[in-house]
C-alpha cells in the first residue's frame, strides 16, 4: 500500500480548500432567509432576535409548542416585541402578546418545541433624521419617504421610525386613557415593536418603536376621534427596509449627503 508523501498531502489540502471556497461563494450568492431553532435552543433564538432588532430587520416568528396552563397545542405566527433571558414576547395578529419560553418552561404562557424565523427584508439602512412638524400624518409620511428616496433602486419594503411624537389635540388625560390608547395602537398595527402614551393638558406624547410609514394612515385613523391638530417629530431614528443590497454599493450609500440626515448613514446586510 502506497504511503502518502508531502506532495500527496499538499494536493489533498488544496482540494479541501477549493471545496470550502466554492461552498462559501455559493452561500454568499444564495443567502438564507429562514432559520429554525428547537425549544432547547431558546437562548440562541433570543440572541438572534436581539441582533436582528438592533439592525432594524423585520421578521416573522412561528412557534410550535404548547400552552403551559393546560398543555394544549400552540402553533401561531407573530412578531417579537421584547426579549429577556431565555424568553421572548410574541405579538399575534389578533393583538395578543404572549410570553414564550423553552421546551421546559413553566412560568411563561407558551413552552416552545420548535421556532421558525422568516426574514422579510434582506438589508436595512439607518440614519438619524431631523425633526419637523406637520398638521397630519399623511404629510409626515411623505416627508419621511422623500428622504429615503435615495434607496429606491433597492426595492424599499417599508421605512420604520423610532421617535417621540408630540401631538396637539383633544385627548383625555389620565393613566386609564394612556393604557387604552396604547393597547388599541398595539393591536391594530401588527409590525409595531412598542408604543407608549403620555398624556398632558395640551395633548399626548407618543413614543413609538418600529412604526412603519406604511401604517401612518392607520395610526391617523386611530387618533382621529381626538381631533389632532399638529404633530411634532423630534429628531428620530430611521430604518429603511430594503431587498438585499450588494456589498459593492455599501460605500456609495454610506457616502450619500442628505440635508435632512444628521450624522452618518449605516448599511446593515
Amino acid at each position: 500500500m502506497k504511503r502518502l508523501n508531502l506532495f500527496d498531502l499538499a494536493i489533498i489540502v488544496l482540494v479541501v480548500a477549493s471545496a470550502i471556497s466554492f461552498s462559501t461563494k455559493y452561500f454568499e450568492k444564495e443567502p438564507i432567509n429562514e432559520y429554525t431553532y428547537t425549544g432547547s435552543q431558546i437562548y440562541s433564538a433570543v440572541r438572534f432576535f436581539d441582533l436582528s432588532d438592533g439592525k432594524g430587520f423585520r421578521y416573522l416568528v412561528k412557534v410550535d409548542g404548547s400552552y403551559i396552563s393546560d398543555y394544549s397545542p400552540f402553533n401561531e405566527e407573530g412578531v417579537v416585541v421584547g426579549t429577556s433571558q431565555g424568553t421572548f414576547l410574541l405579538k399575534l395578529k389578533d393583538g395578543r402578546v404572549l410570553t414564550v419560553g423553552g421546551r421546559t418552561s413553566f412560568k411563561e404562557d407558551i413552552a416552545s418545541h420548535g421556532i421558525k424565523v422568516t426574514m422579510l427584508n434582506g438589508s436595512t439602512v439607518n440614519y438619524l433624521e431631523k425633526g419637523f412638524f406637520t398638521t397630519n400624518l399623511i404629510e409626515a409620511k411623505n416627508k419621511i419617504n422623500n428622504v429615503s428616496k435615495f434607496l429606491a433602486n433597492y426595492s424599499i419594503i417599508d421605512t420604520t421610525i423610532y421617535s417621540d411624537i408630540a401631538i396637539d389635540g383633544k385627548f383625555p388625560n389620565g393613566i386609564t386613557f394612556e393604557k387604552e390608547l396604547s393597547n388599541r395602537i398595539t393591536k391594530d398595527i401588527f409590525y409595531l415593536k412598542d408604543v407608549k402614551v403620555k398624556s398632558s393638558e395640551n395633548g399626548i406624547i407618543l413614543s413609538v418603536a418600529g412604526l412603519g410609514t406604511n401604517d401612518f394612515e392607520k395610526l391617523e385613523s386611530i387618533l382621529s376621534p381626538y381631533k389632532p391638530s399638529k404633530y411634532y417629530f423630534l429628531d428620530f431614528k430611521v430604518f429603511v427596509l430594503t431587498e438585499n443590497i450588494p456589498k459593492e454599493f455599501i460605500h456609495t450609500i454610506q457616502d450619500t449627503n442628505i440635508e435632512e440626515v444628521i450624522g452618518d448613514i449605516h448599511v446593515r446586510i
